[in-house]
């Protein structure tokens, strides 16, 4: 295999020239640089990108920390994410983790070993102080409120965002609710359980921890979801789910008894939520996902909340009438 010399010899030019033609550095003459381009085809010689990442610093490769890609809540984060890399000739590498800790931590390690350009943690198990030691080997952002941090953090407020779900189905007259999050101890959700805890506390409502239903996340979990709820001898008459997938297999798994007895509010306001008429608090996850690549290139350290809205359907009783 022809490698850069025989290049530079065929061509009549210096190693030095031939490296600069493929980093398409400016300063090189137009007839010496067509000479090699020319000498480049003839004898199909393939460069080594490694060699040429190695001498540049720069792999054009961001790497992506997801738990996993099948929910819909991820996979709109990285088409975001992919249409800005795409603009600015970049790759993204998936690291798919399940929140072990052994494989954020690899992504970071990659950071480290200049394999990757940058990072962006779209939901972490790894503490953020472990984070931070690596920021010295490349930019990282976080879908996350740590403006207390050197990080670059893109995220929303969810304390308010629950409490705006939260105060819908109290004004709609419901005073039994339920939530449902996927980790009580992620970041998330101890903001989201927090308002519930106030919220019961500032309209004097009873706080029940067994009215916070854990793990569940897919699909399929909403199915999981409405066995329990039948289980139950008192269940909520409405429920906060956090996930369009599990509100939508929730509503596609219960009886007509409980259907017409139980309020549902999912979050992210997915298309499957237009499609079963789901009540849900829009998150804007285009968007997001497409600030956290466009945050790496900042040259200072920025912080960015994004607003929630609700989007009112058909899955809300009032019970005032």
């Amino acid at each position: 295999m022809p490698n850069l010399n025989d290049v530079a010899k065929k061509a009549g030019v210096s190693p030095s020239t031939v490296s600069r033609v493929l980093n398409n550095h400016p300063y090189v003459n137009k007839e010496k640089r067509e000479k090699v381009l020319q000498v480049i085809k003839d004898i199909n010689y393939i460069p080594n990108i490694n060699a040429i990442h190695l001498k540049t610093g720069k792999t054009h490769l961001i790497g992506v920390i997801i738990p996993f890609s099948s929910h819909p809540y991820f996979s709109k984060l990285i088409q975001g994410i992919s249409e800005e890399a795409i603009k600015m000739n970049k790759k993204i590498v998936l690291f798919q983790t399940a929140y072990d800790l052994d494989q954020e931590l690899d992504a970071l390690e990659m950071l480290k070993l200049k394999q990757l350009d940058g990072l962006i943690i779209c939901s972490r198990n790894i503490s953020l102080n472990i984070i931070n030691d690596y920021l010295q080997y490349g930019p990282i952002s976080i879908f996350e409120n740590t403006d207390h941090t050197n990080l670059h953090s893109t995220y929303i407020d969810h304390y308010e965002a629950f409490l705006k779900a939260l105060n819908h189905l109290y004004d709609y007259g419901h005073r039994h609710i339920g939530c449902v999050v996927n980790r009580t101890k992620s970041t998330s959700s101890i903001q989201r359980i927090q308002a519930y805890k106030d919220f019961c506390k500032n309209k004097e409502l009873t706080f029940d921890p067994q009215n916070i239903f854990e793990n569940y996340v897919l699909l399929e979990d909403g199915n999981k979801l409405c066995k329990k709820l039948e289980s139950l001898t008192h269940p909520p008459t409405a429920i906060i789910v956090t996930g369009d997938s599990t509100a939508a297999g929730l509503i596609l798994s219960i009886n007509d008894d409980l259907k017409q007895r139980l309020s549902i509010i999912g979050f992210e306001n997915h298309e499957i939520s237009n499609l079963v008429n789901l009540t849900t608090v829009e998150i804007p996850l285009l968007q997001i996902g497409r600030h956290l690549f466009k945050q790496l290139y900042n040259t200072s350290i920025s912080h960015t909340s994004f607003e929630t809205k609700l989007i009112q359907r058909e899955s809300v009783k009032n019970l005032n009438r």
